[in-house]
């Protein structure tokens, strides 16, 4: 039976900011985004260390359950930024956020910490799969700040979470069954902070990835985003090569 594979096209621009935090990995099983958290020391540092433990548990073969695998290497990679920044004072307290989608026979396994997300366009409609760990987040979901509100916040970009190196950081994990057809944004808080969810779906629906990816930097720049931008354009594609299977 053939299967499921990614097919991917990743950007990722430092905006109006000097250095980019944003670090992005895309193969034909997995896919990611990680933003070193403004503010702290060596957030591309952190980012990057990230995304190095997820490239590794995408060459891989798989031995257990799909999640577990996900989640070990971003515990490893938290694992590896602490010792990072333990052995390095000049480090000390730098973290970042991650958004992951890993592609198997079963479905997909999406991992998120922070404040990055991760959407699934399906038959034309964008729904967001991932829930902000941010302070804005928690002012929607307690009824004090609308959607609109919080884009125009001045703590927008508070994180309440984030892959610091301590032992108890984890992702929140979800599943759900893919298809072929469906597409799937990754980006950074430096794409979704400044464009709307209508737009988002609006662009989304461009068919060539290479434009739609483009398209979503150029929006961001566009709306006057002082942040770094990344987005993963990924869409779920009949798997012809087995050996991309896990």
């Amino acid at each position: 039976m053939t299967g499921l594979s990614l097919e991917c096209t990743a950007r990722t621009d430092v905006g109006r900011r000097t250095n980019n935090e944003d670090a992005v990995f895309a193969s034909p099983r997995l896919a990611a985004v990680a933003d070193g958290v403004g503010g702290a020391a060596a957030g591309e540092v952190a980012s990057w260390t990230l995304i190095y433990a997820l490239m590794h548990v995408d060459k891989c073969r798989l031995q257990g359950r799909l999640e577990d695998a996900l989640a070990a290497g971003i515990a490893e990679g938290n694992e590896t930024i602490g010792f990072i920044a333990g052995c390095r004072p000049a480090m000390a307290g730098m973290s970042t956020t991650v958004t992951a989608v890993a592609l198997g026979d079963d479905g997909c396994v999406v991992a998120n910490l922070g404040d990055s997300r991760t959407y699934l366009l399906r038959d034309g409609a964008l729904t967001q799969l991932t829930h902000d760990d941010s302070w804005v987040q928690l002012m929607i979901d307690s009824g004090e700040l609308t959607p609109e509100q919080a884009r125009g916040h001045p703590q927008r970009s508070l994180v309440l979470a984030a892959l610091d190196g301590e032992p108890d950081r984890g992702p929140a994990l979800t599943s759900f069954p893919a298809r072929a057809g469906d597409r799937l944004l990754l980006c950074s808080d430096g794409l979704s902070d400044v464009v709307d969810h209508d737009a988002l779906e609006a662009t989304l629906r461009i068919a060539s990835r290479e434009e739609c990816a483009g398209r979503l930097i150029d929006l961001a720049l566009a709306a006057g985003g002082r942040d770094n931008i990344s987005a993963i354009v990924a869409d779920v594609a009949p798997r012809s090569d087995s050996a991309m299977a896990w």
